[in-house]
């Protein structure tokens, strides 16, 4: 096989319906438009054991991030007919 063909064989079309790809598309967006909102959190109160605002709030952001891209992936996975 050529290269060209192994390239019309790829597919980025999924099975789910427009509400599930915009579900996942928010659910990926949100963490990049939180986390590129430096002045929303860019304080120094309230601190939390210790830790100013700028500090927990993207500790607290990285945990929230992975349950969005692991329910982003189980959708996904989802759409595609996975189990």
């Amino acid at each position: 096989m050529t290269k060209d063909s192994n390239v019309n064989n790829l597919s980025i079309e999924t099975n789910g319906t427009t509400i599930e790809k915009i579900v996942v598309a928010i659910l990926l967006l949100v963490p990049i438009a939180v986390f590129s909102l430096t002045p929303l959190y860019n304080t120094k109160g309230p601190e939390l054991f210790g830790l100013t605002f700028f500090y927990w709030f993207q500790a607290a952001w990285l945990v929230v991030t992975s349950i969005f891209y692991i329910l982003a992936a189980m959708l996904l996975n989802r759409m595609e007919g996975g189990n």
